[in-house]
């Protein structure tokens, strides 16, 4: 196939992953859109427009404070000052939208690092179809922004040349300040880089890495603070402890701390948090055992969010999945392929994460290592498949690089079973 045709191709693919999300932004509804973690990082771009200060107050002036991670509530912040308290809510998923469209071409040039050209486009439509990033763009969420800056920081550092890499470290940095937990994309690239590349570029990959959050971190210790990330941490862990996400009434599946009387304290401090869940492993350890070894993972990979429904965060009235027939289709289609994909996506992983045969391509010994890395990350807190939207796209590579293995093996296995031409036994004879 020629490269222009290859390259229309990409341009169709890239052309309905913008036609689904904004088709799924222009008319969706999303109810109540300002709630919870949303509300939270719509706040912060307030106080940093008006106040000048990263906080979660409504009291003026404003204490500081870094509660939550800034990365996202700087974009919500830029566009607000830029399109005003009218205008920023649409600026803003106008922004996704082109966000979300350039990660399904990063993808493919992702894939395209160490993949043929079939399965990284099957990779880029996999990631333009897939309902969980298409709805991400109509929710003021970090997940559009941070699977943007993941696929790019990736696939800069995938390529050629030290200044590439040390900016594809720097973009690596930024993905930290939109999740902090995220900061292990960046950890687990530096044993293959400096392997495949030299121990002196993975350092300075490194440093480029944890400037940002070196910087924030610097911020955060320069003054008394309202509220930190460790309460926020301390609280997520304990919201993720419960097995099957249940502590009593079935009711609250996903949501079992409301109903746990021991908390807010539970999750109120490192020192609670240990005596509690202590308490609870010591008197059933094989149920926490299988909680967080098994079924946690298993959860993280699944399609149906654990808070929400099916692939919505919040709820949403006039849902195009609901009442427009290609969407439907689409959405069917690719629930129909998530289990296989997954599959092959977490045997490609898992090989390509612990094989140490030096013919796999860098790209592709990173890309294993950050989806176990994410994996892992996640284990302690909610096993909600949202938060690992930001390396979906790395997931659909790999279950693209696993089908093409697949079908490879089937070649092969048919070729070696085919039996020979007629006169070809006896040829040497």
């Amino acid at each position: 196939m020629r490269k222009a045709e290859r390259a229309v191709l990409v341009g169709i693919v890239v052309a309905v992953a913008t036609a689904l999300r904004w088709g799924f932004v222009a008319t969706a509804q999303v109810q109540a859109p300002l709630r919870a973690d949303a509300g939270q990082y719509a706040q912060y771009a307030r106080n940093l427009v008006e106040h000048g200060v990263y906080s979660l107050a409504t009291s003026v002036p404003p204490a500081p404070d870094s509660y939550r991670s800034p990365g996202y509530p700087w974009l919500l912040a830029a566009c607000r000052w830029l399109a005003g308290e009218s205008g920023w809510h649409a600026a803003l998923l106008g922004v996704q939208v082109v966000l979300g469209a350039a990660t399904v071409l990063l993808c493919y040039r992702l894939a395209r690092a160490w993949l043929a050209f079939p399965p990284a486009l099957a990779a880029a439509g996999l990631c333009a179809a897939s309902p969980h990033l298409v709805v991400a763009s109509g929710y003021v969420l970090t997940e559009v922004l941070a699977a943007f800056l993941a696929t790019l920081g990736l696939w800069l550092v995938a390529g050629e040349g030290r200044a590439r890499v040390l900016v594809g470290g720097g973009v690596l940095g930024l993905l930290a300040l939109c999740n902090e937990t995220l900061v292990v994309v960046a950890l687990v690239l530096l044993w293959p880089l400096g392997r495949a590349r030299g121990r002196g570029l993975a350092l300075a990959f490194g440093a480029a890495a944890l400037l940002p959050l070196l910087a924030w971190n610097l911020r955060n210790g320069s003054q008394p603070l309202a509220r930190t990330g460790a309460e926020r941490v301390t609280a997520s862990i304990s919201h993720g402890s419960y097995p099957g996400m249940v502590f009593r009434d079935p009711r609250l599946r996903g949501f079992p701390y409301h109903e746990d009387p021991e908390q807010p304290a539970f999750g109120g401090s490192w020192t609670a948090l240990r005596d509690v869940l202590g308490r609870r492993v010591a008197a059933d350890p094989w149920r926490y055992l299988a909680w967080y070894l098994v079924e946690k993972p298993l959860w993280l990979w699944r399609w149906d969010l654990v808070q929400g429904r099916d692939v919505l965060v919040y709820e949403v009235a006039n849902s195009p999945y609901e009442r427009q027939p290609v969407m439907a289709l689409s959405h069917a289609v690719m629930r129909t392929l998530h289990g296989p994909c997954m599959a092959l996506a977490a045997g490609a992983a898992l090989w390509l994460a612990w094989n140490r045969r030096r013919r796999w391509p860098f790209a592709a010994q990173a890309l294993g290592l950050v989806a176990v890395a994410g994996t892992l990350a996640y284990l302690p807190v909610i096993p909600d498949p949202r938060y690992l939207q930001p390396v979906r796209p790395v997931v659909f590579v790999l279950g693209a690089a696993g089908a093409a293995a697949v079908v490879r093996r089937l070649a092969s296995v048919r070729s070696r079973a085919r039996p020979a031409p007629a006169g070809v036994a006896g040829a040497g004879a």
